[in-house]
């Protein structure tokens, strides 16, 4: 008992290892799938290479501006400083006002300088010729210094610039290393302590672009660029990012500057794109283990027959409470919100926390229930009555078996759903009148009291009619089941399905009662059946009993003896009677008599059964009124078996008519049947119904005196109806009525 107990365990920790498994696959080959693209070793390159060669633009343009376009800005004055076009601009917008300045002057004081000179005041003269000259020595003065201020503005936004270019490709020196040859100009740019080789170019660069272009290697857009400036040499981009030195930044870097500063972007992101490839080439590693661990565990569960375990059955049992078509259609959301998650989940990272168990706690019931599912497929695919089994218990079926229900009958369906809308109506109504009393509405609070006095009148009326007969029904229902007939369920006046229930109900108690009630006849009649037989057959047992006794006394005479054997023969005759019309009883009632249908003059058959019953019609005190119409009336029957039924009628008539009466036997011919009726006066008083006596063993003797075996009647009335034709028994009193009627033959 321990090592089945021990079995059992070990195969729940086995199927709790395998669902964990499995979670675990689930969740590597989504994120294996996620993240797929990562698997291309030039995946970054592919996916960023607009990025890259625009920040290799950016930074070739940068070598360009600081090494070539300002590698002698430094020595320049602030007129070289200022773009040319800029700086004659400034020039002629000096001169203008210069010009502007000596026409002003010369409005001013040249006519008064002329007049001063004309009139012989020369001093006069003098003295406004010395103003105008201070004028125009302090006005150029003022202009120089103007024109002198904005050169050295926009010299200074220029240095700023030139600054910036230089402080963005020092930001850049981390991540970009160059070693130019400028032809043009005969010089060399490099930020390189020595030339590396080929080599190790090869194994320490990410991205690497010699110009002039080799064959089969790309220029990343740099070709054309270096081609128009006669350059040539190698640019690359680390693997490994070299630490920027802040010594050589500017304590006040422009917002451009920082924009344009990269660091080492490329590198972290080509960094960071490594390591999810490095993970998921570890992944697919444990994707392996698991694989194996799975296919182990899935042998040892099978060779250990797992499914049988009570953890699965019970949990098979549950699922299957469920309809089949809710747990198809959960299936659909179950399944989005399981992958939602595996491919939303972040799970693979470290150091292994919390977030990692709560994960699996939620995924392992998850993958457990979509396990069942597989399970319950298996189980549908060896046992497929169970899907039809299932699918019979669906919700679906139910609610189509209660709309069919609901519209059988679609008169009272149709009457549900009035009075429900009624009854919404009254519900409506009386919100509608208590808002229109609190709006002052009179005419809605009007229509809501019309429309409840009628609900009051008319519909309650009629709910309150149907609920009582209802009530009635349950009532009469239950007191039907307690075994109570006699109640009546009280219908009324009302009409419609519960008052023709009502009335189906009371008819059905009817028949209840009248089958209980021939239930009760049938099994005292078995009673009665077994009673007979064992009396009629014990009777002449016992007497041949009695007498083989006595034959076997040494003392009897011959005569005694003789007389012994002839009491003998008549009881073994007796008996052999009893047993041949039990056996023939047996046979009609089962329906497996052969009948030999043929034309059959019946006249001329009754004639012949009268004839051979001669002997026994005259030993009695009976006299026989026979009436026969016609000598040749013809009906499709076996012969011998209704020479039989003519032979048990009249040997009944013999043993059970009164002594000293009439016999009447009467044979007449309808239009499409024959009639035969035998009419007597009983000698017992008949205190039971007439159907009674064509049960087997039934006889109006009851003490049961006479040589009758109770079977004539039973064995008649079979015959007749197996030819169809029909045996009834008419009583009036005493008055003793057999009437026999065979369809008549019809020739063709």
């Amino acid at each position: 008992m321990d090592i089945k107990s021990k079995s059992k365990r070990y195969i729940a920790l086995a199927l709790l290892a395998f669902v964990l498994v499995t979670t675990i696959i689930a969740l590597v080959v989504a994120d294996i799938y996620d993240d797929r693209r990562y698997l291309d070793k030039d995946y970054f390159l592919n996916q960023n290479s607009y990025q890259i060669t625009e920040e290799l633009a950016i930074f070739a343009k940068l070598l360009k501006d600081v090494h070539v376009d300002h590698a002698a800005y430094a020595d320049k004055t602030p007129q070289q400083k200022v773009d040319g076009d800029l700086l004659d601009d400034l020039s002629m917008e000096r001169d203008q006002k210069l010009n502007q300045l000596e026409e002003n002057l010369s409005a001013q004081y040249n006519t008064r300088i002329e007049e001063a000179r004309a009139a012989g005041n020369d001093s006069q003269a003098a003295l406004l010729t010395t103003e105008r000259e201070n004028k125009r020595t302090n006005a150029v003065k003022q202009i120089q210094a103007e024109y002198d201020a904005k050169v050295k503005e926009i010299a200074s936004a220029k240095d700023k610039k030139v600054e910036d270019l230089k402080f963005n490709l020092l930001l850049r020196d981390g991540t970009f290393k160059y070693a130019i040859q400028d032809k043009k100009n005969n010089k060399v740019y490099t930020n390189l302590d020595y030339e590396p080789t080929e080599a190790e170019i090869r194994q320490n660069a990410l991205i690497s672009v010699q110009l002039p272009q080799r064959k089969g290697e790309r220029s990343w857009g740099l070709s054309r660029f270096f081609q128009e400036n006669q350059w040539e040499g190698i640019i690359y981009i680390p693997r490994v990012a070299e630490s920027y030195s802040p010594a050589f930044a500017r304590s006040e870097a422009s917002s451009e500057a920082v924009i344009d500063g990269y660091y080492h972007r490329i590198i972290d992101d080509a960094t960071y794109y490594q390591s999810i490839r490095e993970r998921l080439l570890k992944e697919i590693g444990l994707l392996m283990i698991c694989l194996i661990g799975a296919v182990v565990l899935f042998r040892y569960l099978k060779q250990n027959q797992a499914l049988e375990h009570p953890l699965v059955a019970k949990s098979q049992s549950l699922l299957r409470r469920i309809p089949l078509d809710v747990r198809l259609l959960s299936l659909l959301p179950a399944g989005v919100i399981y992958l939602v998650f595996t491919f939303e989940t972040n799970f693979f990272w470290l150091p292994i926390g919390f977030d990692h168990f709560s994960t699996l706690a939620l995924l392992t019931p998850l993958t457990a229930y979509f396990l069942l599912y597989v399970v319950e497929a298996w189980s549908i695919y060896k046992n497929p009555e169970s899907l039809s089994q299932q699918w019979q218990n669906s919700l679906y079926m139910k609610v189509f078996s209660l709309l069919r229900d609901s519209f059988a009958d679609r008169g009272m369906f149709f009457k549900l759903v009035i009075l429900l809308g009624l009854t919404i109506g009254m519900c409506v109504s009386a919100g509608v009148g208590l808002l229109a009393l609190m709006k002052s509405e009179p005419i809605f609070l009007f229509l809501a009291f019309l429309y409840s006095v009628f609900y009051v009148m008319f519909v309650l009326p009629y709910i309150l009619r149907r609920t009582a007969l209802l009530n009635r029904i349950t009532r009469g229902v239950e007191q039907m089941s307690a075994g109570n007939f006699d109640v009546v369920i009280d219908a009324g006046k009302t009409k419609g399905k519960l008052a023709n229930t009502a009335h189906a109900l009371n008819n059905l108690k009817q028949s209840v009662k009248q089958s209980l009630d021939d239930q009760m006849k049938s099994e005292r009649l078995k009673s009665e059946l077994i009673t007979n037989v064992s009396h009629d057959l014990k009777t002449p047992l016992t007497s041949i009993i009695n007498y083989v006794d006595l034959l076997k006394r040494e003392d009897l005479s011959t005569e005694d003896r003789s007389n012994y054997l002839n009491v003998l023969e008549r009881k073994t005759d007796r008996l052999k009677v009893l047993i041949d019309d039990l056996f023939e009883a047996a046979k009609m009632a089962s329906g497996s008599v052969e009948l030999n249908i043929e034309q059959v003059n019946v006249a001329a058959l009754l004639r012949q059964t009268l004839a051979e019953c001669d002997d026994k019609i005259e030993q009695s005190s009976l006299t026989f009124r026979v009436n026969i119409e016609q000598n040749k009336i013809y009906a499709p029957l076996d012969g011998k078996k209704t020479w039989r039924v003519f032979e048990n009628l009249i040997s009944n008539a013999l043993k059970y008519s009164l002594p000293n009466t009439r016999v009447h036997v009467d044979l007449i011919e309808l239009p499409d049947k024959v009639q035969l009726t035998i009419k007597n006066v009983s000698a017992y008083e008949i205190n039971f119904d007439a159907d009674e006596l064509f049960e087997r063993f039934k006889r109006a003797d009851e003490s049961r005196n006479t040589e009758g075996s109770g079977l004539g009647l039973a064995i008649a009335k079979s015959i007749v109806e197996l030819q169809g034709g029909n045996l009834s028994i008419d009583i009036d009193g005493d008055y003793f009525k057999v009437i026999v009627v065979f369809h008549k033959f019809k020739p063709a």
